[in-house]
């Protein structure tokens, strides 16, 4: 891991970033919180030229640092179905849909697509 390009990635994300909560659930009902980190990303909703089949509105892309969510206590990768709650009060949800680990623009970190309120 290129950890001068990840540690700079990082950075770029607390100074852009918005605090937002990721959280685990478990599998049965009623679900009760696994695991929980909140973490700045740096989120983006599509524009209207991007929506396309399989892009709704409500779908934002979120840039995560795999460092915060570690050092938080959060199980790496993030998966399908984590929840992610916005907001001043991290109360707007929304359910990942899909998680690029590869993301070659922000080193050590995670491309993210969520979808809901």
């Amino acid at each position: 891991m290129n950890t001068a390009g990840t540690a700079r990635a990082r950075r770029a994300i607390q100074r852009r970033g918005h605090v937002v909560s990721f959280r685990r659930m478990t599998k049965t009902n009623p679900q009760t919180v696994v695991s929980r980190a909140d973490v700045k990303v740096v989120a983006k909703g599509y524009a209207p030229g991007e929506l396309a089949p399989g892009i709704t509105v409500g779908v934002r892309k979120l840039i995560v640092s795999r460092l915060d969510l570690e050092t938080n206590g959060f199980p790496v990768p993030p998966v399908k179905g984590d929840r992610i709650f916005f907001g001043a009060n991290l109360d707007v949800p929304a359910t990942i849909d899909a998680v690029d680990e590869d993301h070659r623009e922000y080193l050590g970190c995670y491309d993210i697509t969520v979808s809901g309120n």
